[in-house]
């Protein structure tokens, strides 16, 4: 591995943390850190000035008083910094420590701050060009393309298998609402005699079948992950009873061409002990350990989200993105550890940017099929041309009645 040697006035944890990001698992480069002039300005191997001024002809990047800090400050501004500190405000999602207006889950909005192309990844990109313009026998890692279509499953079916009381106070509420129609369609799913509307797990599997040659399958850069809702019944976490048997073949038989994990809770928010217990039920149905989830509802706050994920042996997340925007929140399309602000360090969970969900789309920017799969080829343009990982979330709940249609957005991403 190639190594530089970067200079800095001090040596601080989010210095270390920024380039470890920068050269290292982005670039596949080596690199050292040095506070010493003398040390620096003898040495043969390539270099990188990270301070205020620049020694002589070596590559200088400006660099910002709040990356030798400790501590988090309102008064450090994006616009005003540097390069390399918007990296690292991007990617530690600094601002998100800050005092936020929420909606009513406790979430915060992308309106007019989600970076809406990987801005972290094309100027790490164009300053490999310059490395490469001093050093020209540098050589840096290279980068796939890759497509990984996520489903959340919130619900299995949405009238089967909820168990009697459920089942019966469904139908009661019907009748008393004079809903016939309703009622009798209840009836003839429940009996077999019609397909239930959320059991859209064939759709998938044929998907991933058709987009993947079965002979190439260890070599291809699309895959899935289905991540499953384990809760107790509750106001926002209204998944099929965790005891249920077909709700335990059901996810058996999805693990058989598909990769699993946990989605925590809308109640884990506020209870985090809840995670613990969620994850066991999934894992008792696997036989396996899981290590990748995302949040129920998007809701992602820091620090506590992540050191209860890392805390219940979760090491990959999938949350990173706006319920309500379209985009790139940390600005990157390629996964990245997990730095704690609170504790200044870096953590061992890696995240994994999302950038576009059916329900942002439809719900919230109010898009239409149509202009849905324009926007996801913009962002499957802007992800190809720095060769990043694409995150789209779906929803085995989303492609039948009034979603009528939108499998189609899914299947363009392939075309």
């Amino acid at each position: 591995m190639q190594k530089i040697l970067i200079y800095t006035e001090k040596i601080s944890p989010r210095v270390q943390y920024i380039f470890d990001f920068i050269l290292r698992e982005f670039s596949g480069l080596d690199f050292e850190l040095t506070s010493n002039v003398q040390f620096f300005e003898a040495s043969d191997l390539p270099k990188i000035n990270y301070s205020k001024d620049q020694f002589s002809d070596e590559i200088h990047l400006k660099s910002d008083e709040f990356m030798q800090e400790t501590g988090i400050f309102g008064s450090v501004k994006f616009e005003a910094l540097h390069p390399v500190g918007k990296l690292f405000f991007a990617l530690s999602r600094y601002e998100e420590y800050l005092p936020q207006e929420r909606d009513l889950h406790g979430r915060i909005s992308g309106k007019g701050k989600v970076y809406k192309t990987p801005f972290v990844d094309n100027w790490i990109l164009e300053f490999q060009k310059e490395l490469k313009s001093k050093h020209p026998q540098m050589e840096f890692k290279k980068r796939k393309f890759e497509l990984v279509l996520t489903c959340d499953v919130d619900q299995v079916w949405k009238y089967r298998n909820k168990g009697f009381k459920r089942t019966y106070g469904a139908f009661l509420k019907d009748f008393t609402k004079l809903n016939f129609k309703e009622l009798a369609k209840r009836r003839k799913i429940i009996s077999g005699k019609e397909n239930d509307p959320f059991d859209t797990f064939e759709f998938f599997q044929s998907f991933l079948d058709s987009s993947i040659p079965r002979n190439d399958k260890k070599d291809n850069n699309i895959s899935m992950i289905f991540f499953w809702l384990m809760a107790d019944y509750g106001k926002f976490d209204k998944n099929n009873p965790v005891g249920n048997l077909n709700f335990a073949q059901k996810i058996r038989e999805v693990s058989q061409w598909a990769e699993s994990g946990i989605h925590p809770s809308y109640a884990s928010n506020s209870q985090p002990e809840k995670l613990k217990k969620e994850i066991e039920r999934l894992e008792k149905i696997l036989g396996q350990k899981i290590k990748k989830s995302r949040q129920h509802y998007i809701m992602l706050r820091f620090p506590e989200t992540y050191r209860n994920l890392i805390q219940n042996g979760i090491w990959e997340d999938y949350s990173m993105a706006y319920a309500d925007e379209t985009g790139f929140r940390a600005g990157t399309c390629t996964p990245f550890f997990w730095y704690d602000l609170s504790k200044e360090i870096k953590t061992k969970l890696k995240v994994h940017p999302f950038c576009a969900m059916d329900v942002t789309l439809r719900n919230y920017m109010n898009l239409s099929v149509e202009e849905s799969i324009d926007e996801v080829q913009r962002l499957k343009s802007e992800i190809e041309k720095v060769n990043g990982e694409m995150v789209v979330l779906f929803h085995n709940s989303n492609f039948r009645e009034q979603w009528e249609g939108w499998g189609k957005v899914m299947e363009s991403l392939v075309e």
